[in-house]
């Protein structure tokens, strides 16, 4: 029977560890939600409700994860996969959701922290100011704040999406290996071949000539 070639992430990663590495970072942003909320104490109920529940949302994926994993069960691996596409959309949805707020209601609030914070730690500002420069420098702020926010975004939904490819990817390994498939490089997935069986090698005798005759 023919040694079963399997399908990789990244050229190298086999899915099954790629799934417990998106498993364990999850878990890890669920933990830093939550240690950041303890750490920096904020009385701020919705700020801590949705750190909570991303806490939470984070948590599951990584446990999820981990245990279709460990028992690498098609079903166990299918509900994580759905799972993960689940909160890669909402994030995505959220976090556009967010900076439409950044950019129109919140926009006030917004340039208020970076004028505070300008007045705060720029020596400029410690005495007489021009205000046209201070609102250069606010307006300047503020397009980093939506910068960065943006660039953040981005590259989270990448990760979501890749882990979700890596998802789909790993379920549909564990399901062909369910039904006794095997893949194969630039064909897919098919069913087990056996090798060709060839009669056994026989050398000749090292007197026997052409002819046949010693």
């Amino acid at each position: 029977m023919t040694k079963a070639n399997r399908s990789y992430c990244c050229c190298c990663v086999p899915f099954r560890f790629a799934v417990a590495i998106f498993s364990t970072i999850a878990l890890a942003l669920g933990g830093a939600s939550l240690w950041s909320v303890l750490r920096v104490g904020t009385t701020d109920s919705t700020t801590r409700i949705a750190a909570y529940i991303a806490t939470g949302v984070y948590g599951l994926l990584g446990v999820a994860g981990l245990i279709s994993v460990f028992f690498k069960k098609y079903a166990l691996a299918k509900n994580f996969s759905v799972l993960w596409w689940t909160v890669t959309f909402l994030v995505t949805v959220l976090s556009v959701i967010n900076i439409i707020f950044l950019a129109t209601r919140e926009k006030e609030a917004v340039m208020g922290l970076c004028r505070t914070q300008l007045l705060k730690d720029d020596d400029r500002y410690f005495g007489p100011y021009d205000p046209n420069s201070l609102f250069e420098d606010v307006d300047g702020c503020y397009r980093w704040v939506m910068i960065i926010t943006g660039i953040c975004t981005a590259v989270q939904v990448v990760l979501m999406a890749i882990g979700g490819w890596v998802a789909s990817k790993y379920t549909s390994e564990v399901k062909h290996h369910k039904e006794g498939l095997t893949y194969t490089y630039g064909q897919g997935y098919g069913p087990v071949t056996s090798q060709p069986q060839h009669p056994p090698y026989q050398p000749a005798h090292p007197y026997t000539h052409i002819s046949g005759k010693h």
